[in-house]
């Protein structure tokens, strides 16, 4: 748990220093971040199960404030498992400097046990750090799922398109 907690932390920082701050590619005064329409795919280790699967999530962010740092909209996650796992959430952001970016997603789960549906709170965290071009960014994510039977992380990439 700590190894993942400090990635959590880590990862947006390793991003950040490696990031070239070429204004001419990666301008901030080019993005207002009024709404934000996103993916972000990656594999999903489910320490519980001893499993390993897919995750996908959604996201429509809309930005509140002066300069738009802070962000909420509504998300739905999914993984590709064979317990058809998926998460409505409403998500909080916060754009914390130059492209990191963290999240929390308190939602509600629904999943299959045997045959029937199961209803759970869960909870989501998110860090991930974007490369703006224009109005679309990329970059990596990682996440760490709260849920009643465990948690879940992933680690992916993160595409979005602002309007």
């Amino acid at each position: 748990m700590k190894k993942i907690l400090l990635l959590l932390i880590a990862s947006p920082i390793f991003c950040f220093s490696q990031h070239n701050h070429d204004e001419a590619i990666h301008s901030h005064k080019d993005h207002s971040h009024k709404n934000e329409i996103s993916i972000a795919a990656g594999i999903v280790p489910i320490p519980a199960e001893d499993e390993i699967a897919a995750g996908i999530h959604l996201h429509y962010i809309k930005g509140i404030g002066e300069s738009n740092k802070f962000g909420i909209g509504v998300g739905l996650e999914t993984i590709l498992d064979e317990h058809k796992h998926y998460t409505l959430s409403a998500v909080f952001q916060y754009r914390i400097y130059k492209g990191i970016i963290i999240a929390v997603a308190p939602g509600l789960l629904l999943r299959k046990e045997g045959t029937e549906n199961v209803f759970e709170f869960a909870q989501h965290i998110e860090a991930g750090y974007e490369f703006e071009i224009g109005k679309i960014h990329i970059g990596p994510v990682v996440e760490l799922g709260f849920e009643k039977n465990g948690m879940h992380y992933m680690g992916g990439i993160h595409f979005g398109i602002d309007f």
